[in-house]
């Protein structure tokens, strides 16, 4: 009798565990995907459309308890021209998300004649058939590097692209759009192998030109020193010319040439 007894509270309690479990799946489930966008272009728009439907398939019916927020950062990545800046869970029955459509800002030139496009962070986006953007304008121009972007939404690699990369982000602390005013960075070898292997040669929009020699050697001083240069310079100077940041080889740091005509002797 008592095992009988036993039997039916066990059987009890599992009826019980299984009407709850139901009723709360049913409380906790995703009913509502709410995206606020924030984009940057017309295709951004049109994409942004797709990627909340897409959102709403995969999610929508799913449990908010279970849900992992790791598969909702892999669904926004499956469109590359955005990135997630929030996602969390609103319970009982929403998913929210906040999602930025990236801002393309470099380019560089395939052997196959496509411009592959990367983001200010240096994440490949995808190739065009020119360096155009979706807001009409040009990336700056990545020359002589040797990269390698395959994977859309994961980071370019190759020699002296981080650095081409940090050069970028320095100025665009206070350049509104740093595409405005970098027009390209060309790796180039050098003649005096005193002053490295490769500097850059940065091409400002306006015309006056900036080589920096030795590009990894303090990197981020270095983009510092040649932004503050090009912001003293005139109207008239930043349309021609150039100016150099160079290593001292006998006191150690680095220093910046004075802006001028013609191309700096011995290099």
């Amino acid at each position: 009798m008592k095992k009988k007894v036993l039997l039916m509270a066990i059987i009890g309690l599992v009826l019980f565990g299984a009407v709850l479990g139901a009723a709360l799946n049913a409380i906790f489930t995703v009913t509502d995907v709410r995206v606020r966008f924030h984009v940057l272009s017309r295709e951004g728009e049109t994409e942004a459309m797709a990627l909340q439907s897409a959102l709403e398939e995969k999610f929508v019916g799913k449990s908010t308890t279970f849900l992992d927020l790791d598969d909702v950062y892999a669904a926004v990545g499956e469109y590359p021209a955005f990135r997630v800046d929030e996602a969390k869970k609103d319970f009982p029955r929403a998913l929210v998300l906040t999602v930025s459509e990236r801002r393309e800002t470099f380019a560089f030139l395939r052997d196959n004649g496509m411009y592959a496009v990367l983001d200010e962070e240096g994440l490949f986006l995808y190739d065009r058939e020119t360096n155009s953007n979706r807001r009409k304008g040009e990336n700056v121009l990545l020359e002589g590097f040797p990269i390698l972007a395959d994977i859309p939404g994961a980071p370019a690699s190759g020699e002296y692209v981080e650095e081409a990369i940090v050069f970028a982000s320095v100025f665009a602390e206070q350049l509104d759009d740093v595409r405005a005013n970098l027009l390209s960075v060309s790796l180039v070898p050098t003649e005096n192998p005193i002053q490295g292997e490769y500097y850059f040669r940065l091409q400002m929009r306006e015309g006056v030109a900036v080589n920096i020699y030795t590009p990894k050697n303090l990197t981020e001083d270095k983009a510092r020193a040649v932004l503050t240069t090009y912001l003293g310079l005139d109207d008239t100077q930043r349309l021609y010319g150039m100016f150099d940041v160079i290593d001292d080889l006998l006191e150690g740091g680095f220093r910046v040439s004075r802006h001028r005509e013609d191309a700096p002797a011995g290099f």
